[in-house]
């Protein structure tokens, strides 16, 4: 069935907008975050891709800045504290 992330999320002012869309084989978060709003820091115990579907973040994995736009990825380590700050309305998919 043909989704759209957009579609699926709705940006709030309030709080960041995070919805499971897959199957149980595998899980694919999907997550909104309005300009300013952020991720804070946390650690994954499993490893993880996160794909800026729409917009631009900013993603801070040890002490290192990163500035991902649409189209790009960051493979995350299991156990590696890291953020997301959304430099712009922004939609992203994490992948575990």
């Amino acid at each position: 069935m043909k989704r759209i992330l957009k579609d699926e999320i709705v940006l709030s002012e309030s709080s960041k907008t995070v919805k499971i869309l897959a199957n149980p084989s595998f899980k694919v978060i999907g997550l909104g975050l309005k300009k300013g709003q952020v991720l804070e820091k946390h650690t994954t115990s499993t490893k993880a891709i996160l794909i800026v579907q729409f917009g631009e973040v900013e993603f801070l994995i040890d002490g290192v800045k990163h500035n991902l736009q649409a189209g790009a990825f960051f493979e995350i380590p299991e156990n590696v504290e890291h953020e997301v700050h959304a430099l712009v309305d922004s939609y992203l998919y994490l992948i575990k």
